[in-house]
């Protein structure tokens, strides 16, 4: 059809350049425009172009409608929310997989039809106890729709034994205070939270913070706070459900009137394993400045911590503990941090041994020639760990001592008692005395 539309408009074109009288070319664009606006000034019904042009419209788009009916294959992506099945009674469950990405292939017309809800992602927890998995997920669509592929393949779970916890809700302020003024008073209401979750984070929970702004603490009153989860990590908080998330806190501000720096001491109980015994006990920070009223604060010596049980230590401890003791005067407010470090170091117990007259060898003497010592024995003193001394048997000494006389040409010297073959867990104190005489006998 198009070549004849083509020969057709070839057939006007000679017939204008053989047009007799002149070759002008003004003329003959003259008369090409005259050819074209004839074409389009006839009848549109009459023109053979016209025609043309109609008959490839009409069938571009009855092949468009015949080739396009939705029949076609095509692709969709979709992502659709993973359904955990079969949850064992009594247990929770933590997934980090919400949903799946899927890749479906079928009609265009049923593609287009189809819902999320038509598509389901599933993953069986049946028999599963306490810990982590990575399970396998299930899809499951609409016969007329084939799934190519899906991510990601398995999903992450951890299962865990759901617990309740009730905390009483103690406060802290987030940043300082007006100037010049000091808390008096918190009341909180309620005065508890209840935390569900794993039973591992649960217990490890040490408070439940009800966090005051300081920026509103413009005058007392009565202020809706946030609760906080303390030592807990972010990244396992919305592990938690806490109630309530809000509390009310009606605070009480006076005037501060004295600060003083006191020291911040613990104490232990109880005693060490066998054979061991304290070595040091330290407290960062080892001061504190105590502020409020100034009968509070003279009164105010010392922080004591609460007691350490080191029952059956056997070795070095280290422990956070809170530096708001339950006891503290409430017209007192610490400055510095909420807790301190204490760490507490065990070395084993250590004692010393004597040992009377113990007998002198000698070494290093030449074949022929005999010496005499004077005097013949000393006395030696042992330290060791306790244990270790406790398990010599009798009067056994843990090493020997002897003089070394390689060559001496002296009839008569002075020589160091030395020692040998001393066991790793002892050490010589003291030898008396450390020198003896040794003489060279005819």
């Amino acid at each position: 059809m198009m070549n004849k539309i083509k020969e057709y408009i070839k057939e006007k074109l000679n017939k204008l350049n053989k047009t007799e009288g002149t070759t002008d070319n003004n003329v003959r664009f003259f008369r090409l425009k005259r050819f074209l606006l004839d074409i389009k000034g006839q009848p549109q019904l009459h023109t053979k172009l016209f025609l043309y042009s109609v008959s490839i419209i009409i069938s571009v788009f009855i092949w468009a409608f015949v080739a396009w009916n939705g029949n076609t294959d095509g692709t969709r992506s979709m992502s659709v929310q993973i359904q955990y099945n079969n949850l064992p009674r009594g247990y929770s469950m933590f997934n980090k997989t919400r949903t799946v990405q899927l890749k479906l292939a079928g009609r265009i017309n049923a593609l287009s039809r189809l819902e999320p809800n038509d598509v389901t992602a599933q993953v069986d927890l049946q028999g599963l106890q306490i810990g982590k998995y990575s399970l396998p997920i299930k899809i499951d669509a609409p016969s007329h729709v084939r799934i190519r592929s899906w991510d990601p393949l398995t999903a992450e779970v951890e299962i865990y034994r759901h617990v309740e916890r009730t905390i009483p809700i103690t406060w802290k302020v987030d940043g300082e205070p007006p100037e010049g003024m000091v808390i008096a008073s918190v009341d909180i209401k309620p005065a508890e939270a209840i935390l569900s979750g794993p039973e591992t984070d649960v217990l490890t929970v040490q408070a439940v913070n009800a966090v005051i702004p300081a920026d509103k603490l413009k005058t007392s009153g009565q202020l809706r706070v946030p609760l906080k989860i303390f030592g807990v990590d972010e990244g396992r908080s919305d592990r938690f459900t806490l109630v309530p998330l809000y509390v009310n806190a009606s605070v009480s501000l006076e005037r501060e009137t004295v600060g003083e720096m006191v020291p911040v001491k613990v104490s232990v109980i109880g005693e060490p394993a066998d054979g061991f015994q304290i070595d040091s006990v330290t407290v960062v920070p080892d001061h504190v400045t105590i502020s409020g009223r100034p009968t509070a604060v003279q009164k105010m010596q010392s922080l004591v911590l609460p007691p350490v049980d080191i029952t059956g230590l056997d070795q070095d401890l280290q422990l956070m503990l809170p530096l708001r003791p339950g006891d503290i005067d409430p017209d007192l407010e610490i400055t510095g941090p909420d807790r301190a470090k204490v760490e507490i170091r065990i070395r084993k117990k250590m004692a010393v041994k004597n040992y009377y007259n113990v007998g002198i060898m000698i070494e290093g003497n030449t074949p022929g020639k005999e010496w005499k010592i004077s005097p013949e024995s000393v006395n030696i003193t042992i330290e060791g760990t306790q244990l270790a001394l406790e398990s010599l048997q009798g009067g056994n000494v843990p090493c020997e001592l002897y003089i070394d006389v390689s060559n001496i040409v002296s009839r008569k010297v002075e020589l160091p008692v030395l020692v040998k073959g001393l066991r790793k867990d002892f050490q010589v104190v003291k030898i008396e005395p450390e020198q003896v005489t040794v003489t060279a006998l005819d």
